[in-house]
């Protein structure tokens, strides 16, 4: 994890000192997300997710992005758990996109952030799960911004956070929002 963290401070600081400040545009957006599944009788789980992001462009495709991700589940199974876990990420990223002045543009996304997750509810047997996890975590993502006018882009993306910075856990904690961001 600590090569993690180290590797990206180096690539996210090369890049912001050997840029010249040719773009200075700035960048805000959000996604949400719900789901909600029925199992029968009255056992069901949902999720409730959104985020905010910030971000500064420091090259035309290259920016720092401050990131806010707020997800709540919830699971009833009848006579087996009734458990909720609210996560909340802090996150610095880099991200990068493809063919910025084309309408459709790719764009990757990877930093490191805090995990603070709230647990409360109790398992079959009276088992509860931890009531409190902080774990520094990896951040990793990937998406589509579909630019709508100048100062305006739809976008669908797809991010994990790696607890604890384990890439074997991606699917753990991923999930795909969509939203929008708007240029200034």
């Amino acid at each position: 994890m600590k090569v993690l963290i180290l590797t990206l401070a180096l690539v996210i600081g090369n890049a912001v000192l050997s840029c010249s400040a040719k773009a200075g545009m700035f960048e805000s957006g959000g996604s949400l997300g719900y789901q909600r599944s029925n199992y029968g009788g009255e056992s069901f789980t949902w999720t409730r997710r959104y985020s905010a992001t910030f971000a500064y462009y420091f090259t035309q495709e290259s920016q720092i992005e401050f990131m806010y991700q707020d997800s709540t589940t919830r699971t009833f199974v009848k006579d087996v758990q009734d458990v909720m876990f609210r996560d909340r990420v802090y996150s610095l990223n880099l991200v990068h996109q493809f063919f910025k002045n084309e309408r459709i543009s790719p764009f990757f996304r990877a930093g490191i952030g805090q995990l603070n997750r709230d647990a409360t509810g109790t398992y079959q047997g009276g088992y509860s799960p931890p009531p409190r996890v902080d774990s520094v975590t990896g951040i990793l993502g990937a998406g589509i911004k579909i630019r709508v006018t100048q100062g305006f882009s739809l976008k669908v993306d797809a991010t994990t956070f790696l607890a604890g910075g384990a890439i074997g856990t991606w699917q753990d904690n991923f999930a795909i929002s969509f939203g929008g961001s708007f240029y200034f």
